[in-house]
């Protein structure tokens, strides 16, 4: 029987991993979901250099590089996920080394979604405050001159109820998260209140 892409993917992205220093939170029993595939349940590290998953029993896991990290929310839907989670997005081609680059090539390239459920529930917020308080030690000066632009600022991205499928993250006028079906439904009306404007001057 072939082995799911996505589960092929996830078993060429974790490696051998080192307990970083310097953590701003560490959180045990957390389940860990990378491209949609299940890795089982290990120790969650948001150091302020990177964030570690490290799995119980064999210390393989996943690095994440703040740098690369595209955006993060708490997520409490449970048709998405059976448990509230932190939702990542994460750019893909963006591991240590060559390996996982090129293999996110050879796989099409896009964006990676994580998932990160700890065992106690109430502690979702508490992992998502320490994942953005790394980001802070980790500006993007890109970025910040694309908020700018936007309008958008980092009290922007809170937590949202939860995202069912895969999405590029935006935010609509108020700072809400919006999944791509859900912007276009409001441009749609948008577009749709303008047509009937037209109509009512005519």
């Amino acid at each position: 029987m072939p082995v799911p892409v996505c589960a092929a993917a996830a078993a060429r992205a974790i490696c051998r991993q080192a307990v970083p220093a310097s953590n701003i939170h560490t959180e045990q029993s957390c389940t860990a979901q990378y491209r949609g595939a299940e890795l089982g349940t290990g120790q969650l590290f948001v150091a302020e250099t990177d964030i570690v998953w490290i799995r119980d029993g064999d210390d393989l896991g996943f690095r994440l590089q703040y740098k690369r990290l595209i955006a993060h929310a708490v997520s409490k839907d449970l048709t998405a996920y059976p448990r509230p989670c932190v939702y990542m997005l994460y750019e893909a081609g963006a591991g240590e080394g060559d390996q996982e680059e090129s293999d996110d090539e050879e796989e099409g390239g896009g964006n990676i979604e994580i998932r990160i459920a700890p065992q106690t529930d109430n502690t979702v917020q508490r992992i998502y405050e320490a994942i953005s308080d790394g980001q802070l030690l980790h500006p993007d000066e890109q970025s910040d001159s694309d908020d700018e632009g936007s309008g958008l600022c980092p009290e922007d991205m809170q937590q949202t109820g939860g995202l069912g499928f895969s999405s590029q993250i935006r935010f609509d006028s108020d700072g809400q998260l919006l999944v791509d079906n859900q912007a276009e439904m409001m441009e749609d009306q948008d577009d749709d209140g303008a047509r009937y404007e037209d109509m009512e001057e005519d």
